[in-house]
């Protein structure tokens, strides 16, 4: 394969472009979740359009730089430098850059995307989808909008030595295309803001449902605990007033018992902490046949009440005595009639299957699940679908830099992973617990992949309406105006086409625009037939008398008539010619002003026929001396004269300037008013360098003219040469 040699403009034009991308992909545009829009990629289609593959992946590779240092994810160099390369070379084969994305995503994007997540990155599979759309419509957006960025910007239009097609598109292909690149953008950037508003009002939605049923859940919580904890403490008011002896307290609990179902065991404690009363009965009948008596005194609930005289809610824990499951107890003191003095406790195991009761009476029952924790962050309830376990720490790891979104994230079970898991709402409650209220993220990122794959399926069959629409505007527009140019164009051997143009296109349908132009070009089309004839015979005449007077005017034209030397503006018209020609050849120039010393001198003593003698015998001198075929001999106006030596030796140039100069100062020169002689000398200012020095002569003549006047300084009638390298 070949690679075209190095072009220094078009480099400079990709490395600005790539640091311009490479900047932009630094900072994308967050819009939902992981998605990111980058725009830095356009300036790779840019490259691709214009100087094609090589360069769009010098491009490519600072672009994705800006995108390892966003992301950190060494795919960008695969997925991206690839696509610069593919579209490189489509753009190469005239293949129109946006069919070539679409084409690129399809086959080679997205399954190295999915591969690389699947294989590399761990990412769970139910976010690879949405993860690899998601970047293909990005692909096919940036690519539009690379595209459009060369055709509206004209300056892009005249790059030199720019790719160009091979074969020339008709104004309808070109017609639709642009109809399909302007659609493309229009339907992207329509669908982005959609989607934005959409999933924003999707997230509100979520995140008040979440709170709402917070709330409800929470206010349901606090009512079930409040009550439990006002029904212990009036078992315990009611036996320090009642003054019941120890063998009537079971009584109390066998009644309470049967009317409060919210607790599975209860029982009391006297004040050493032994159980002496139970309920239900069979419990406490079990705990007494126990080889070891069952003694709370060491229980927190125990010492709140007892010790405190507080009513207390315990955290959750295993109990012991009347059963042995995870419980949460709620415990108020006893008091001796009225005295102050506690002789024991009544204590109430809540009934944890209530939490589970109203988890399933959430109406988002099927989509919400809650984690309800006391106030040492132990789990009291959790929904089964979590898989949690109650009397466990929560543990969990919130928020995800990631992804963007309004709701709050958490992860549970995946805790090292920047993929959410779970949308969230917390509440805390009055008594100290917590409760959360959780949904999966995963369903919020399918919605959002479903609009994205909408909006690249409608992209397509908006890319075949956009052709259709486009083949009838140009069958209205672009066949009428080929079928004219066509017909009133000339003929092989340079004549007017003499038929009238028929065709069924040209009916009350065609534009007024294109129907004026077809009467006007008919119209003219007769007058140039009626002209034809008479201005054949008068370009005959003229031919011969322009061809007599070209001739003159050539002459007057490159000469002046004075010096019979060339003039000033032949001289410039040639340098080009002489120049290139050295260029390739890498020879040397020397351009030299000369300027006759004290001329006006000559002219004020003398008078100007003298002046023009003077200048004559400058020209034979110049002529005599300067032999050369290639060298070029010109009067450049007044007593200035130019000498352009093409293929030089700079060696002697100097040396040969002085010679001239000395044989000048030698000529006698004759006034022809009065025959008086006198003679005159010159300064002479050179440059010699090699033809790649410049292009053009008036910065030769710069530094030429800077050593003219460095002669006269140093006191006139000398040479100063100066060699320059490039």
């Amino acid at each position: 394969m070949r690679v075209s040699a190095l072009n220094i403009a078009h480099l400079k034009l990709a490395t600005f472009l790539g640091l311009l991308g490479l900047v932009l992909n630094i900072y994308p545009i967050p819009l939902f979740a992981n998605v990111q829009l980058i725009l830095g990629n356009a300036a790779v289609v840019i490259v691709a359009i214009l100087l094609g593959p090589w360069y769009a992946l010098f491009t490519a590779l600072f672009t994705a730089t800006g995108l390892m240092l966003a992301w950190s994810s060494a795919h960008v160099y695969l997925v991206f430098l690839l696509e610069a390369l593919w579209l490189g070379f489509a753009r190469r084969r005239d293949f129109p850059i946006l069919y070539a994305s679409i084409c690129y995503w399809l086959l080679l994007g997205l399954p190295l995307m999915g591969l690389y997540l699947w294989l590399i990155t761990g990412m769970p599979t139910y976010h690879i989808p949405f993860t690899t759309v998601k970047q293909a419509f990005n692909g096919i957006f940036y690519t539009t909008l690379g595209e459009l960025c060369v055709v509206a910007l004209p300056s892009l239009w005249h790059l030199k030595d720019k790719l160009v097609n091979h074969t020339r598109r008709t104004m309808s292909a070109q017609l639709s295309y642009l109809f399909i690149l302007i659609t493309t953008i229009s339907l992207l950037t329509s669908s982005l803001v959609f989607n934005h508003y959409f999933m924003d009002k999707q997230q509100v939605l979520i995140n008040q449902n979440l709170n709402d049923t917070g709330i409800s859940l929470g206010h349901a919580t606090e009512t079930y605990i409040s009550t439990n904890t006002r029904t212990i403490a009036s078992i315990g008011k009611f036996i320090s007033v009642s003054g019941l002896p120890f063998e009537q307290w079971q009584l109390v609990l066998d009644s309470v018992q049967g009317l409060t179902p919210s607790f599975t065991t209860m029982f009391i404690a006297n004040e050493d902490g032994d159980i002496v009363a139970g309920s239900p009965l069979e419990k406490l009948n079990q705990v007494k046949l126990l080889p070891q008596k069952v003694n709370v005194l060491d229980r927190d609930y125990f010492i709140q009440a007892f010790i405190h005289h507080n009513t207390f809610v315990s955290p959750v824990f295993i109990g012991r005595g009347l059963g042995k499951d995870i419980i949460i107890a709620i415990s108020a003191p006893i008091f001796k009639e009225e005295s102050k003095t506690a002789i024991g406790i009544v204590e109430g195991s809540l009934d944890l299957s209530y939490f589970s009761n109203i988890d399933k009476q959430n109406q988002h029952h099927e989509t919400q699940s809650i984690i309800l924790l006391d106030e040492k962050k132990n789990i009291v309830y959790a929904s089964e679908r979590l898989g949690l376990q109650p009397l466990t720490p929560f543990n969990y790891v919130t928020g995800s830099t990631e992804y963007r979104t309004r709701l709050q994230l958490m992860n549970i079970n995946q805790e090292d992973t920047e993929t959410p898991e779970y949308i969230y709402a917390h509440h805390k409650l009055k008594n100290g617990w917590h409760l959360y209220v959780v949904e999966p993220f995963v369903p919020l990122l399918t919605l959002a992949q479903e609009q994205y794959t909408k909006t690249i399926v409608l992209l397509l069959l908006s890319m075949v309406g956009a052709i259709i629409i486009a083949k009838a505007i140009s069958r209205l527009t672009t066949t009428p105006l080929a079928l004219l140019a066509q017909h009133f164009s000339q003929k092989k051997d340079g004549s007017i086409n003499e038929e009238k143009f028929e065709h069924e296109l040209l009916d009350n349908s065609t534009p007024k625009e294109i129907y004026s132009l077809y009467e006007s070009l008919e119209a003219n089309q007769q007058a140039l037939l009626s002209y034809q004839l008479e201005l054949e015979d008068k370009v005959k005449q003229r031919t011969m008398d322009l061809e007599i007077a070209n001739r003159k005017l050539k002459d007057m034209a490159e000469r002046d008539s004075l010096t019979n030397l060339y003039n000033r503006r032949y001289t410039e018209k040639q340098f080009l010619k002489i120049q290139d020609l050295c260029e390739r050849g890498q020879d040397a120039i020397a351009v030299v002003l000369l300027d006759l010393d004290f001329f006006k001198k000559v002219n004020d003593t003398y008078g100007h026929l003298a002046g023009d003698e003077c200048l004559r015998v400058m020209a034979e001198v110049l002529t005599s001396h300067f032999k050369r075929d290639v060298d070029l001999l010109c009067r450049y106006g007044g007593e200035e004269f130019v000498l352009i030596l093409p293929m030089c030796n700079t060696l002697k140039v100097e040396q040969h300037l002085n010679g001239f100069r000395e044989k000048l100062a030698s000529v006698v020169i004759t006034n022809p008013a009065d025959q008086v002689t006198f003679s005159v000398t010159v300064s002479i200012g050179a440059i010699i360098a090699d033809a790649a020095y410049s292009s053009t002569l008036e910065v030769w003549l710069k530094q030429a003219d800077e050593n003219l006047y460095k002669a006269k300084e140093q006191g006139r009638n000398c040479v100063i040469c100066t060699l320059v390298t490039v």
